[in-house]
């Protein structure tokens, strides 16, 4: 009989596990191999076991398009949305709906019109310094732009996308007044030290805008006594432990929006998963691997078909698709070896191997 985890037995159940010190084998961690470089050699060293080949699929662009989801159904806001459904480039869109630039400004590696920065680029990073509530200040020291472009860029994505930042703030606040947030799914991460920690960090704010400026005046001394150096030491020694907190809220704060979009791709996925294991139990498959937003399964090669790709293709999109107003979208990949990656038009279904003009695609 399985458990299920509800509000009134959380925490009785999280003090267990924290006291339960078994050694659980938990095998290879495939998410933590690098996937450049020499990572890439690495992947490469795993194959399918002999008349299997590899067959991987990974959504598309899966946070944004829940952004897109949550902005239309609880704002009525269709400027995310309209881009998927349009089936355009995202961050190319975003960019030239947010600069007001023709779009070959706005492609991949594309400079602007002055030549200072790339706006597709400055696009992708800029997403997620919404999604943090960076600062324009903080934006343009990060992404080494001027002030005047930073401003730019904040003023303009509210204006493209109106209800972003609201959304944003509503799951902090929903995070702040109920200790939890919850998946679209219904999947809860809870915050219950949010409160408590929060209200200290506001008792402790003056005082620690006050040693914040003893210790600059102390530091801009040009010699320090032994008596001045001990009580700069102490003063760094407070603000460390005042700063934590103000830290910590900071971190739960981004935590929470991360765990509402990010959680609710990771509800698609395992659903995805459950369904693709049931397939491929029922098929003689094998399902190998669940990285990030991709599964991998090894296929029996007379099993690898058009009719296949189909199916895994329904996999993706299809298990949850109709609970979002967006499309999902997958992108496949057959593979003799991890990461040697042929597309499903590339390859040759009835030889089982790559299509003869991309053969020597992965030759060196």
């Amino acid at each position: 009989m399985s458990l299920v985890v509800t509000d009134a037995n959380y925490h009785a159940i999280v003090r267990k596990l924290i006291a339960d010190d078994r050694k659980v084998p938990k095998g290879a961690n495939l998410q933590n191999m690098p996937s450049k470089g020499g990572g890439v050699l690495v992947r490469n060293q795993f194959v399918p076991k002999r008349g299997y080949t590899f067959v991987g699929a990974d959504l598309g662009q899966i946070e944004p398009r829940i952004q897109a989801h949550i902005m239309y159904e609880r704002y009525r806001d269709n400027s995310l949305r309209q881009i998927f459904l349009s089936r355009l480039d995202l961050y190319t869109t975003m960019a030239v709906q947010t600069f007001g630039i023709d779009e070959k400004y706005c492609v991949d590696k594309a400079y602007d019109p002055t030549g200072t920065f790339k706006p597709r680029g400055l696009m992708k990073t800029g997403v997620l310094a919404k999604s943090y509530d960076q600062k324009p200040e903080a934006f343009s020291r990060k992404m080494g732009v001027t002030m005047e472009v930073a401003t730019h860029f904040f003023e303009s994505f509210d204006a493209a996308f109106p209800s972003f930042t609201q959304m944003v703030a509503d799951i902090r606040e929903f995070m702040r007044t109920n200790g939890y947030v919850e998946t679209l799914y219904g999947r809860k991460r809870r915050f219950p030290d949010y409160k408590s920690v929060a209200v200290a960090a506001a008792r402790n704010e003056q005082k620690l805008i006050r040693l914040y400026t003893e210790r600059k005046a102390l530091r801009n001394r040009e010699s320090l006594t032994a008596r001045d150096a001990e009580r700069l030491q102490r003063i760094q020694d407070e603000i460390d432990v005042l700063a934590a907190d103000r830290g910590l809220i900071g971190y739960w704060d981004r935590a929470a929006f991360n765990a509402v979009i990010q959680g609710t791709g990771a509800d698609i996925l395992k659903m995805n998963g459950n369904r693709n294991a049931r397939e491929c139990k029922a098929r003689g498959w094998e399902f190998n691997a669940s990285i990030h937003d991709e599964i991998k399964n090894s296929v029996p090669n007379a099993d690898l078909t058009p009719e296949t790709i189909t199916l895994i293709d329904d996999i993706m999109t299809g298990t949850c698709g109709a609970d979002l107003t967006v499309p999902l979208v997958t992108d496949i990949v057959i593979e003799p070896r991890w990461m040697q990656e042929f597309g499903p038009d590339e390859w040759d279904y009835a030889e089982c191997r790559p299509k003869p003009e991309f053969e020597n695609k992965y030759s060196t």
